[in-house]
């Protein structure tokens, strides 16, 4: 009963917190850093929900299957209230929103239905241990929610997301969430609770497949609309992968969106961007007979460069599922892909380049800014020093970035700051062409021709290019030498920062960038932002100086530790893994579910354990040991990933070991600190909470202070630390 249950719930928690992710992965230009605020704000909430259960204790039965109820419709109503976020904020379709906004977003989306869940917890615990004896112990409700958390992974990543629109997944969460009430009925026998039981999960059921399509598609067709303020369904929608698709047509025109971003629109692409990304490399660079192209490839730039005495062109496309679209939908736009000069590479770029040793005349990357470690990743030392070894020997690197040669707000000149001097610490020359998409040209010739309007008129007159942007007139407006000697003023004051995988820098002031954007000035959002800040602080004090008793804040201080550091772990080597392989859209559930398997695991085994030793501190004490030494085995992995190729795999175990530590810990302290069985609810609210508002603070210390600023390798460091010290506490408990 208590496994039926709790399984269950892990499982419908960890697919509504992954499908409440993803939205907001859409509408936050695919910035999966905003999953540092999103795990903050679900695992305080959470916390806050475990506490305040405490204090349920009369009607436990109703109270659960109200909560049950509850969270099923705030989920649908979540979705709708995401995808309404324009006009709820007065933005216009493509603006992103502020932090600010985010934060409130997703306090009253996932943060609410977060809290319900750790309300449901503690009194579904409660209820189950009151039918199933006084035997059962923390951590089995601890592990069995875990073990559906790993389910929840497995199965949202492999089926839920590949057959079912967010708004089906969400009633079918809802639909799990009531079948796990079933074992209640085993010990309850009021009438009018199993009658609304019934006609609730009928009508959920029901409404899968009436009216017509079903209303549950209904309203995610609905929901796009608004969404985009469309004013036709669109007429493609998919979460693949690596990321979400959509496309939308009006008054004839396409347009590819990925992740909630403007892609290309046909048949009428921007002709501006096409050309300047395309010929000002392509002329500067001495041969182009073979040419590598990272996220353009599909974006309309291929027709200009069949125009080049051209021998193969390798288009890294990381997405698939993009290029089947646009054959579908605009075939015309592919229709140079069928030379067999062309060559489309379904791969990260950044992989491709680890295990080939092929070389290029010219590398030409679109990465955007780089809100995101997805694109971080290509502004990083180690990345530049890896295309420059895949150039030939008077080959060019051409980059392409947001900008402007008059003015540019303070932290877009820090991004092309840190573009400018990490380009530089690895090519022998950089030369840049000012402009709305500013580009950097590295040589890696050692003297390197001028990067002038001149040699590039002449060149394009000598190979007899013809073009309808890129005049005489346009290339001496993009390279006049006053311009760029003011855009280098622009950019060369104040100390530089080399970008690397380990310590980047660049994406601080992207997101200052973005906050700029989506609120005119930093100042506007500076005082919400501090507020907030305060409100988690104090929401986190509080549940932490709830002690059960003043001779217990070790075991209170080595739960938050650990619960700090779970997180704080999971999402290091999440970030590892977007930075190395390029795409965690698809494996975030996958990974967070194999994070939980951990923790069932431990929780599971100290269950059993715990019959056989009651050498409980000794074992707390070595526990704390093991996590300190797990952080000096991470700064050894996360050495060899720069020196070698590593599989997914060493990830799935790294996150089932952290899961352990946490699974295991749990049970454990619980186990030391009850001595009387009245105690059971106190301890498990409390520490459960202390558990969640460890996570909380380690959220956002490390996507907002550790990781940009010290680096991964001194947040393993620091992590090490903290152990070292619960380490010796425990040794005095």
């Amino acid at each position: 009963m208590i496994a039926f249950t709790f399984l269950l719930k892990g499982f419908s928690a960890l697919c509504a917190q992954v499908l409440l992710l993803r939205e907001f992965f859409i509408i936050l230009a695919g910035n999966e850093l905003c999953s540092g605020a999103y795990f903050a704000i679900w695992l305080l909430a959470g916390a806050l929900g475990s506490f305040i259960a405490r204090y349920t204790r009369k009607r436990l039965t109703l109270f659960f299957f109200t909560l049950i109820v509850f969270e099923g419709f705030w989920l649908l109503f979540s979705l709708a209230l995401i995808r309404s976020y324009h006009s709820i904020f007065g933005l216009f379709p493509g603006q992103i929103m502020g932090i600010s906004q985010a934060i409130l977003l997703i306090f009253i989306t996932a943060g609410i239905f977060s809290l319900s869940q750790g309300i449901r917890f503690v009194s579904g615990a409660n209820l189950m241990r009151a039918a199933a004896g006084q035997n059962s112990s923390a951590g089995l409700f601890y592990g069995w929610e875990a073990a559906g958390a790993l389910a929840g992974g497995i199965v949202f990543a492999f089926l839920i997301q590949k057959y079912t629109d967010p708004f089906q997944t969400a009633a079918f969460i809802a639909i799990i969430n009531m079948i796990s009430f079933l074992p209640v009925f085993s010990f309850q026998k009021r009438k009018s609770l199993i009658f609304s039981y019934v006609a609730l999960l009928f009508l959920a059921s029901f409404f899968f497949f009436f009216p017509q399509q079903g209303l549950y598609s209904r309203l995610n067709v609905i929901s796009l609309m608004k969404q985009w303020q469309a004013k036709n369904p669109p007429v493609y929608y998919a979460n693949t992968h690596y990321g979400n698709i959509s496309v939308f047509e009006n008054n004839q025109q396409l347009s590819f969106m990925l992740d909630g971003q403007l892609f290309f629109t046909a048949p009428h692409p921007d002709l501006e961007w096409i050309e300047s990304i395309t010929h000002f490399p392509l002329l500067y660079a001495n041969k182009t007979e073979r040419i590598l192209i990272i996220g353009a490839g599909i974006k309309g730039i291929i027709p200009e460069i069949m125009k080049y005495k051209v021998q193969s062109i390798d288009c890294v496309e990381t997405n698939p599922e993009i290029v089947q679209v646009i054959k579908k939908f605009s075939p015309s736009h592919l229709q140079f892909f069928d030379n067999d000069k062309i060559n489309i590479i379904e791969d990260d770029a950044i992989r491709l380049l680890r295990k080939t040793r092929k070389r290029w005349n010219v590398i030409i990357v679109d990465a955007g800014i780089p809100f995101s470690l997805k694109t971080a990743r290509f502004y990083t030392k180690e990345f530049f020093e890896l295309a420059k070894s895949h150039l030939s020997e008077q080959g060019i690197l051409y980059i392409g970035i947001e900008g402007s040669p008059e003015y540019m707000s303070d932290p877009l000149v820090d991004v092309h700051k840190i573009t400018h001097s990490t380009l530089g610490s690895v090519f022998p020359s950089v030369s840049i062409v000012p402009g709305y998409l500013t580009g950097y040209c590295a040589a890696k010739a050692i003297n390197p021709p001028e990067m002038s309007d001149e040699l590039l008129a002449l060149r394009k007159k000598e190979k007899g290019i013809s073009t309808t942007v890129i005049t005489e007139f346009y290339l001496k407006d993009r390279l006049d030498n006053e311009k760029k000697r003011h855009f280098l003023k622009m950019i060369e004051s104040g100390k530089e920062f080399k970008n690397s995988v380990n310590r980047p820098f660049i994406i601080i002031p992207a997101i200052r960038y973005w906050i700029f954007l989506s609120s005119g000035e930093l100042r506007n959002i500076k005082k919400p932002i501090f507020l907030t800040t305060l409100i988690i602080l104090f929401a986190i004090s509080v549940v932490f100086l709830s002690g059960i008793k003043k001779n217990t804040r070790i075991l209170e201080f080595t739960v938050f530790s650990t619960g700090f550091l779970s997180i704080a772990w999971e999402l290091v080597f999440l970030f590892l893994f977007q930075m190395y392989f390029g795409s965690l859209y698809f494996y975030l559930s996958v990974l967070t579910g194999t994070f939980m398997s951990g923790m069932a695991a431990g929780s599971l085994a100290f269950a059993t354990l715990s019959k056989k030793t009651k050498n409980w501190k000794e074992i707390l004490f070595i526990w704390q040991l093991a996590q300190m030494s797990f952080a000096f085995f991470a700064v050894v992995f996360i050495a060899l990933l720069s020196k070698i190729a590593v599989s997914i795999m060493p990830f799935f175990i790294i996150m089932a070991i952290i899961g352990i530590f946490s699974g295991w810990e749990f049970p454990l302290v619980n186990r030391i600190y009850i001595s009387d069985k009245n105690l059971f609810s106190r301890s498990i609210s409390t520490f459960y909470a202390l558990d969640l508002a460890g996570a909380t603070a380690g959220s956002i210390v490390v996507t907002l202070v550790l990781v940009p600023f010290s680096g991964i390798v001194l947040s393993c460091v620091f992590f090490g630390t903290i152990k070292l010290i619960a380490a010796i506490f425990v040794r005095k408990l």
